[in-house]
C-alpha cells in the first residue's frame, strides 16, 4: 500500500515511519548466516522441548519458545544490535530494559488476537478527571478491547505515552499468507485498545519483507499474527523493551543461567535489569549493581551495652 512503510535502511526513514505510522522495518538487519544460525538453533529447541513435554502453545495456533537468553549464543549476539537500539531510544528515550525474548513460531490454520503490547497501562483520565480503570484492576482480558465493562470509553483529551517497544526478527520470508504480522498504521495515536470483534475491519495490513528484517513497533500500535494460510510455519523472534519503571514480562535477575551472567557485558546486564536506576531496583549497599547471592542486611544485634546512633 503506497505510503506504508517499507524495509529500509536509512535510519531517519525508520523514525518517521515509527512516529507518523505506530512501526517502522530496518532491511537486512541480520545475515545470511545469523539468519541460518538462529533459525538453526531455535528449531533445535523446539524438538528438544517438544520431546521433553514443555513445548508451549498458545489457542491461536502460536508456539512461544520462552526465555531465548538461556538458549543460545546467537539469541545474546543480536540483542544489542546498534540500529535496533537506535529506534528502541527514539520511542523509548535514553533507559529501558528486556522485558521478554522469545521466540514466536506462527503455525497453519492459525487466528488473529487483536492487542496491543502495553494493554496493561491504565487510561488517562476523562475528562472529569475520573479515574476509568484503576491499574490495579486491569487485566489481560479485561482491557484488551474498547468496550470495558459493557460501556465505551470516554474518549480522552491527551493520551498515554509508548512505553513499550517490540521487535520482530524475521527469520523467514514474512508474507500476506504465512502469518506476517498485522498492524493497523496509526493505531498508536487513537488512545484506545483494539476490539476483536468491533475492530475487525479496520485498516489492517501485513508488515512483509524478507528473512533478515526487522519490524519494530511501539507499544500502542494495534497488531496480531496474521493468520497463516500458507500451510508452512512462519517463524520470528521477539524482543519486547519496556520503559524502566515498569515491571518486565520475564524475571530476567531470577531465570537468566549462572553461565550466561557470567559471560555477559556491562551493558548487557544493564539490559536485562542488574542495574538500578534513579534510586529503583537496587537495595542495601547495592545503590548501582545488584548481584545473585548478595543482600541486604539482616536483622542484627549490638554487640556492646550502650546507646551508639552513628
Amino acid at each position: 500500500m503506497k505510503g506504508l512503510p517499507s524495509a529500509t535502511h536509512d535510519l531517519d526513514v525508520a523514525r518517521q515511519d515509527m512516529d507518523q505510522h505506530g512501526y517502522c522495518l530496518l532491511a537486512d538487519a541480520l545475515m545470511p548466516q545469523q539468519v541460518s544460525a538462529l533459525r538453526g538453533r531455535l528449531l533445535a529447541q523446539v524438538r528438544a522441548e517438544s520431546e521433553r513435554g514443555v513445548a508451549y502453545h498458545l489457542p491461536d495456533k502460536k508456539q512461544l519458545v520462552k526465555f531465548l537468553i538461556n538458549k543460545g549464543k546467537p539469541f545474546r549476539d543480536i540483542l544489542l544490535h546498534r540500529d535496533l537500539h537506535d529506534i528502541i531510544r527514539h520511542v523509548l528515550g535514553e533507559a529501558y530494559l528486556l522485558s521478554s525474548y522469545n521466540g514466536h513460531i506462527a503455525h497453519p490454520g492459525g487466528s488473529t488476537a487483536f492487542h496491543t503490547d502495553q494493554f496493561w497501562m491504565p487510561p488517562p483520565t476523562n475528562e472529569q478527571k475520573q479515574t476509568v480503570i484503576r491499574p490495579g484492576s486491569i487485566t489481560r482480558a479485561g482491557n484488551r478491547g474498547h468496550h470495558v465493562g459493557g460501556e465505551s470509553l470516554i474518549e480522552p483529551t491527551v493520551i498515554a505515552p509508548a512505553v513499550v517497544c517490540n521487535a520482530m526478527w524475521m527469520l523467514d520470508d514474512f508474507t500476506p499468507d504465512n502469518g506476517a504480522t498485522i498492524v493497523v498504521p496509526g493505531s498508536h495515536l487513537s488512545g484506545r485498545q483494539p476490539d476483536h470483534d468491533l475492530d475487525t475491519d479496520a485498516n489492517w495490513v501485513p508488515a512483509v519483507a524478507p528473512a533478515g528484517s526487522v519490524v519494530i513497533f511501539e507499544g500502542r500500535t494495534w497488531h496480531s499474527t496474521g493468520a497463516n494460510v500458507s500451510g508452512r510455519t512462519r517463524i520470528g523472534l521477539t524482543t519486547n523493551f519496556c520503559s524502566w519503571q515498569f515491571r518486565q514480562q520475564e524475571n530476567f535477575l531470577l531465570g537468566t543461567s549462572p553461565q550466561v551472567l557470567a559471560e555477559a557485558s556491562e551493558d548487557l546486564l544493564a539490559l536485562i535489569g542488574f542495574r538500578a536506576w534513579q534510586g529503583y531496583g537496587g537495595y542495601e549497599n547495592h545503590g548501582d549493581w545488584v548481584r545473585r547471592g548478595e543482600y541486604a542486611l539482616g536483622e542484627l544485634e549490638p554487640t556492646s551495652d550502650g546507646e551508639d546512633t552513628s
